[in-house]
């Protein structure tokens, strides 16, 4: 319960509003806030006689405003109209469109078609004003603005504009992603492949991705679903370093990280005569390191999760040539994946026992040799068909069905557990510490992250896929990695506040305006409602007053 509480300072007299509950049973305030002296109070009911007003409607404002106000410091508008050639014609240009399709999807509008629905319901709607419709065809009208050299043009003269506000990679992350989607036939880019959401029996889109040390995307490319990491690695490479040479930033000193799945001789030698390289090696690539007993690692450092990260360091010859070669090993990584494995390879026993079982019995339809073949390997997944041996029998006499016998291989397994926690780094930069290259390797979560915000709903979605063309594919995640960079340019602005992504959209998304009529006079008027101190920090270093309409 809320009350009026007087207190006497100094002689004045000073009124609190004070809220009282129960507390262990005990009556004990819990609220405090101060009015002012009676003075004060009438002063101020006085003059609120013509503020008071009426909400009639509120909207979404900070991530809104955000969104614009990056864009206007990354000059995207005047960017995309420079390399597009539109006629001038009364409504939105090529540069607005792209930007009202970006912001859009950053907002929940999953489609060319729900923009309209959307646009109605957004702060936009206060701000700009244009004489048609924001139907589908009108976007993929403006795609078609947007042709591959055109991109590269665009995405050359963002990343010049994030290098000029001191965003200038020294060492590049590079990955590779895919994304499955409903196309039942379309054109080069969806094609059956390996699926990282385990969707392979649907057609997917598969992207390269290079990110700075501060997690800003400086390079992407989209492929066919169907090229393996290791043969379409080149094709990154060349457009990573063309991208680097029209920002011109020399790769002599740049270091580039990748994993194992690129790794091949061919590869690695590229990437040698252009820069440095710190990447991973597989297993079976250097066994002998996984044998090395533990009391030989030294402690390096505590990650963010508190695990403490071990090194053994030599000099190993991996693709041809000598590299300081760390192994790194993670105790919470060695237990995480010694569990998963025992689980998968228990799940894999129980089928093969429920397997024999009904082999032995005489119920049902007989089987053959080849059906029972098929039946184990779909039984035993691909990364366990080196573990696991099985023999198919023949068809005892006065039965229906061939024997079964099944065993792991020891040898086999053994080497597994030793490789349980292990990762194997290496490089050709010999001066560098364990430590500095053991992190800089497992920052590859960067562009790890960034393939989380892509796939996030609520962020800058890739998925659903609702094109059918290459060229709208292509132009449809192009605008999607535009919204991530805008994303990581405004978190790195903020990065003093010590928020991720998700916190600072939050407290984005909580900044909102109002349209109000004053209860005197009628009047109606557009008012920002209550920020908390975040907000309004978020609010003065975004400039997000620039943007509140009149």
């Amino acid at each position: 319960m809320v009350s009026l509480k007087k207190k006497k300072i100094r002689g004045n007299t000073y009124w609190y509003a004070v809220k009282m509950a129960r507390v262990d049973g005990k009556p004990k305030q819990v609220w405090q806030k101060y009015i002012g002296t009676a003075e004060k109070i009438v002063e101020l009911k006085e003059a609120s006689k013509d503020l008071l007003h009426i909400k009639l409607k509120s909207f979404q404002y900070g991530k809104t405003a955000a969104l614009l106000s990056i864009s206007d410091e990354l000059n995207f508008i005047d960017i995309v109209n420079k390399h597009t050639n539109k006629k001038k014609i009364e409504g939105l240009t090529v540069g607005e469109y792209l930007l009202l399709n970006i912001i859009g999807r950053c907002d929940g509008a999953l489609s060319e078609n729900a923009m309209q629905e959307w646009f109605d319901k957004s702060t936009l709607n206060l701000l700009w004003k244009f004489p048609h419709k924001l139907t589908c065809q009108n976007f993929l009208n403006h795609y078609k603005y947007i042709d591959h050299e055109t991109r590269n043009k665009i995405e050359d003269d963002i990343c010049r504009v994030l290098t000029e506000k001191g965003i200038t990679p020294h060492i590049l992350f590079l990955d590779e992603t895919n994304w499955f989607n409903y196309i039942k036939k379309g054109e080069e880019l969806a094609q059956n492949g390996n699926n990282k959401q385990y969707r392979n029996h649907m057609k997917q889109v598969c992207m390269g991705l290079a990110v700075s040390e501060d997690n800003v995307p400086f390079m992407h490319e989209v492929y066919e679903g169907n090229k393996h990491d290791a043969n379409i690695f080149p094709e990154l490479l060349d457009a990573l370093t063309e991208r680097l040479a029209n920002l011109e930033i020399t790769t002599e000193h740049m270091t580039l990280v990748f994993d194992k799945g690129n790794n091949s001789q061919i590869n690695i030698e590229d990437v040698l005569s252009r820069m440095h390289v710190v990447a991973s090696a597989r297993h079976e690539q250097a066994e002998e390191l996984l044998n090395i007993s533990l009391e030989d690692y030294k402690y390096l450092y505590t990650n963010s999760q508190a695990n403490e990260i071990y090194g053994y360091r030599t000099m190993h010859k991996l693709f041809g040539q000598e590299f300081t070669t760390v192994v790194l090993y993670n105790e919470a990584s060695y237990k995480k994946q010694k569990k998963s494995y025992e689980k998968r390879k228990a799940k894999i026993w129980k089928k093969l026992e429920d397997l024999k079982r009904r082999l032995g019995s005489n119920r049902g339809k007989g089987r053959d040799k080849s059906s029972v073949e098929r039946e184990v390997n779909d039984i035993i997944r691909k990364d366990f068909r080196s573990v696991f041996g099985y023999k198919v029998g023949e068809i005892p006499q006065g039965k229906k069905k061939p024997t079964l016998e099944t065993w792991t291989k020891k040898n086999v397994e053994e080497r597994r557990y030793r490789g349980f926690g292990k990762t194997i780094v290496f490089t050709d930069l010999h001066a560098w510490h364990s430590k500095k290259i053991a992190k800089t390797y497992n920052q590859k979560y960067l562009v790890e992250d960034d393939f989380k915000l892509l796939n996030d709903v609520l962020l800058v979605p890739v998925g659903p896929i609702n094109h059918h063309t290459d060229f709208n594919i292509r132009t449809h995640i192009f605008l999607c990695i535009i919204g991530m960079i805008f994303y990581r340019y405004m978190a790195w602005k903020c990065k003093h506040l010590r928020l991720s992504i998700r916190r600072l959209l939050e407290a984005l998304e909580g900044i909102r305006v109002a349209i109000v009529k004053q209860k005197s006079g009628g009047k109606v008027g557009i008012v920002l409602e209550e920020m908390d101190a975040k907000q309004a920090r978020l609010f003065s270093l975004l400039d997000l007053g620039e943007f509140m309409p009149n």
